[in-house]
């Protein structure tokens, strides 16, 4: 039986230079049903589905806030990127939804929850 977690994401899309192109990066907060913060999640505890395609994007980088930042006192916030996910080309403006899904298992015990993210692209700010 999975222990369930509560999930909380917002998202902003921005354009990367090395390689060119747009990603999306993600503020994730993650509690026990209880409302105590889940520490020391990694990157493979972290998946993103793109839903309007329906494809899984990958996730480049996984940072606990607290972990590099002691001083903000946010236990169980992470800094989720996605792999760079459109081309060079800016896309036209558009709404874009992901799934979020953090788990992992200790022995038997698997631990996840899940939440959705709109992200709205406006088009290229030129």
């Amino acid at each position: 039986m999975a222990v369930d977690w509560l999930v909380q994401a917002s998202g902003a899309m921005f354009s990367t230079i090395k390689p060119a192109g747009c990603t999306f990066v993600f503020g994730v907060f993650v509690t026990e049903q209880d409302g105590k913060p889940v520490q020391g999640l990694a990157e493979s505890s972290f998946s993103v589905w793109e839903l309007t395609t329906i494809e899984e994007i990958s996730v480049t980088m996984a940072t606990e806030v607290n972990t590099v930042f002691p001083a903000s006192k946010m236990p169980g916030i992470y800094r989720i990127q996605t792999i760079p996910f459109l081309t060079l080309q800016s896309p036209a403006p558009q709404e874009f939804v992901f799934a979020i899904r953090v788990g992992f298992k200790r022995g038997k015990a698997a631990f996840q929850g899940m939440t959705t993210v709109p992200v709205t692209y406006l088009g290229d700010a030129q």
